[in-house]
């Protein structure tokens, strides 16, 4: 029994060293690239909301923006037709302009 455990060969403490130190900076990397991605995420869901937002504004029967955010809305008339002018604020401070034209439809 003792003749086949002689003959039993693991790993090195060398090898087992490279091997935890190649695990630790693949594993860093991925933490890295997965916080980049959703930081990029985050991001685009915030400019998809400040625009669904001004869009929202943009109509003539606007629905008040949840608190934090900020809009300013403009209204003017010319021969017949309504445009309606808006910027959005978000809580975080990006802005989004929009301006939308609304003609009656002529008999």
């Amino acid at each position: 029994m003792s003749a086949s455990l002689n003959k039993q060969q693991g790993f090195s403490l060398t090898e087992v060293l490279l091997a935890m130190l190649l695990m630790v900076m693949v594993v860093t990397a991925l933490g890295g690239y997965h916080r980049a991605l959703a930081s990029g995420f985050w991001s685009a869901s915030q400019w998809r909301q400040l625009w669904r937002y001004a869009w929202q504004q943009a109509q003539p029967d606007a629905l008040p923006l949840p608190p934090g955010w900020q809009v300013n809305r403009g209204q003017t008339m010319t021969e017949g037709c309504v445009s309606i002018n808006v910027t959005v604020t978000s809580p975080v401070g990006r802005q989004g302009q929009m301006t939308r034209l609304f003609c009656p439809n002529s008999q």
